[in-house]
């Protein structure tokens, strides 16, 4: 039923202000509920941020060592750091950039974010016919627009007669309209890892 589109907050703030910014564009702190999810934001977000960084993700204990995303579920996925055992006091989580494994932290802290948010699968599968993650078509853009969410960037695409297919970068929030496919010219395609590529359906 769901996709999840993920974004970085590139700025440093406790687990409240974090989690406030990430609800500014319609998300929480970002879910990471299965190997598949976490392998995603891996495979995405190699490359973006400098070494040493770390970033909260959606997964608090606020009771007994039980784990809870921000939006209340239990938490039953982990992938904990081998050598770090969970702290009593501390109560939020984060992922070591480095390695992209999890640790506990004082919600306190200041650190990077890692947000999130559900997006209807049946929207995406209706309107865009391919996907590329990782990737951007490069030398047929149409327009640029800046500070889009991934939503409000197909919007834009829908409201211009020349938009083909776009990309959107989750870091920068830029959305590309273009006016021409990866599926024309595949060599203009190039490797974007912050970027999602998607082909509008005709």
């Amino acid at each position: 039923l769901y996709d999840y589109c993920y974004w970085m907050i590139t700025t440093f703030q406790n687990s409240t202000d974090s989690s406030k910014l990430c609800a500014k564009d319609g998300g929480t702190l970002a879910w990471v509920n299965s190997a598949e999810a976490q392998a995603f934001v891996e495979k995405t977000f190699t490359g973006t941020l400098t070494a040493g960084s770390m970033f909260y993700i959606g997964v608090q204990d606020p009771v007994s060592e039980e784990y809870y995303t921000y939006t209340g579920e239990r938490q039953y996925y982990f992938n904990w750091d081998a050598v770090y055992s969970p702290i009593t006091d501390w109560h939020c989580v984060m992922i070591n950039y480095d390695s992209f494994k999890w640790r506990e932290v004082k919600c306190l802290f200041p650190k990077l974010a890692l947000c999130s948010k559900t997006i209807l699968r049946e929207y995406l599968s209706s309107y865009f016919d391919r996907v590329l993650v990782g990737k951007a078509l490069t030398g047929y853009e149409a327009s640029v627009l800046e500070n889009l969410s991934f939503i409000r960037c197909a919007f834009a695409c829908q409201m211009n007669v020349r938009c083909k297919s776009i990309n959107h970068d989750v870091t920068s929030r830029r959305c590309t309209i273009n006016s021409e496919t990866a599926e024309t010219y595949p060599s203009n395609v190039a490797i974007a890892p912050t970027v999602s590529y998607y082909t509008v359906f005709i």
